[in-house]
């Protein structure tokens, strides 16, 4: 094996020095594998956290207008979900309170407003609900080729098949390409099933962490340390090694171009990121094909401060709206944190090639289209925006995009494939979990990597 002429970190054992069996190295220090390193160092492993970032908790991005410190909204991970038994486990044992996130709905379409809907209410017809229904029924009744079957069509034409109307279906694109991130004419049957069939009514959008979501990041970054887990940002790992005379996993990092050796390795950089690791030996050929396959959900969330919140009737008003104009999902990004009277902040929570189209925008451009949409929705109310900030997920250069969207076909196949171990080295990620887009998936698997390492 080549020597690499830099230093040696300690994450298992150095040259000449006998492998430690309980060593890990985690690449990324996202939820995911910040999740992995708390349960290791919890059951006395030794861990090393490598991150490419100058920051810790991945694509959860907490953020405090300097105008409105008290409040906080999330351009990154939002909504915990009530059936999201990791993340609330998490949050109950390092003390994170939560709060309601959840809000009532409404259409804005064609400049016309439509009829209020609670939280969870079905919003279309009840012919479609009853064929929806039915498919939910059927596909817990069908074999994987049959689930297969249904994962090479997309998510418009299974509901379009099934006799939702063009109306209905529009309303349905404007909702669930919130989810994935792209619109559902190219969202892949399964994945959509995998998303609503096993979620509560409210699609898990229930609650957030109280303070912001980075406080969890930040809770399991002290217990890692407290244990003398080491976590090194500005590390961006470009060759992981596995040769046949070593018995663990070698992986070097730029900058200081220090080469860290331990057991095992769980690798959670999303597949963006994959493709550009060297691996000796190569990962197999459909593994790396599937890293180079997997897109990523085009999303840019803007935090819209305000000078008080017009679109709050009273302190029960929980505000979303699904639009077709520039602002596409309008939400209180500050539920909870105030009355009518207080500044708030609303989300603008854009989708696909919307939001290639506003990254493109002067702030000074997207803040007028901006007030443009809130004037159009509330004609009588007096709005002033104090400011905004934007946070396009598919110009960050890691991850290319907000978290794993798949396509047709792609259920079964890629993900499957990019789940599977490399040798020593494990996979994980909220690309590879059950139900894509929410923090749930990047702590599930995570812990599960860990698990399986132990």
């Amino acid at each position: 094996m080549h020597a690499d002429s830099a230093s040696v970190a300690v994450a298992g054992a150095r040259d000449g020095e006998d492998m430690n069996p309980k060593s890990c190295i985690v690449i990324g220090a996202g939820l995911s594998g910040l999740s992995a390193a708390h349960l290791l160092t919890k059951n006395s492993w030794e861990v090393t956290i490598l991150e490419a970032e100058k920051w810790t908790g991945g694509r959860v991005y907490s953020f405090h207008f300097k105008k409105a410190k008290k409040l906080v909204c999330e351009l990154g991970g939002e909504w915990i979900g009530k059936d999201h038994d990791a993340m609330i486990d998490l949050c109950e044992e390092l003390n994170l309170k939560r709060i309601p996130h959840r809000f009532d709905f409404f259409f804005f379409e064609k400049g016309k407003r439509s009829k209020e809907y609670a939280a969870g209410a079905w919003p279309f017809s009840r012919r479609a609900k009853r064929s929806y229904d039915l498919l939910k029924k059927q596909n817990s009744q069908w074999s994987p080729d049959e689930q297969s079957v249904l994962d090479r069509k997309d998510w418009w034409t299974i509901l379009r098949d099934r006799g939702f109307t063009q109306k209905e279906l529009l309303r349905r694109d404007l909702m669930d390409s919130t989810d994935f991130g792209e619109t559902i004419r190219q969202t892949g049957g399964y994945s959509a099933a995998a998303e609503y069939f096993g979620s509560d009514p409210y699609d898990e959008m229930d609650t957030k962490i109280a303070g912001g979501n980075q406080k969890l990041a930040e809770a399991l970054e002290k217990k890692i340390k407290s244990r003398k887990g080491e976590i090194l940002t500005s590390h961006r790992v470009w060759a992981i090694d596995q040769p046949d005379s070593y018995e663990g996993v070698i992986v070097r990092t730029t900058g200081r171009r220090r080469t860290f050796r331990a057991k095992y390795c769980i690798c959670t950089v999303p597949a963006r990121t994959l493709t550009k690791i060297r691996f000796r030996p190569g990962l197999p050929d459909d593994q790396w094909d599937a890293a180079k396959q997997l897109q990523y959900a085009r999303i840019m969330k803007t935090a819209i401060l305000c000078e008080t919140r017009f679109w709050m009737k009273d302190r029960k008003t929980k505000f979303s709206c699904f639009t077709d104009a520039t602002s596409d999902f309008l939400f209180d990004a500050t539920l909870g944190q105030g009355g009518p009277n207080d500044k708030g902040i609303l989300c603008s929570y854009a989708i696909g090639d919307k939001a290639d189209d506003l990254a493109e925008y002067s702030k000074a451009h997207l803040k007028a289209k901006l007030h443009e949409d809130l004037q159009r929705i509330f004609p009588k109310a007096i709005i002033r925006i104090i400011d905004i900030q934007r946070q396009p997920w598919q110009s960050n250069k890691l991850t290319q995009g907000a978290y794993g969207f798949y396509r047709p076909g792609q259920w079964f196949t890629v993900r499957e494939i990019l789940a599977r171990p490399f040798r020593k080295v494990h996979f994980a990620g909220e690309h590879i979990a059950d139900e894509q887009g929410f923090m749930e998936g990047a702590v599930d698997t995570g812990q599960s990597a860990a698990r399986v390492v132990m």
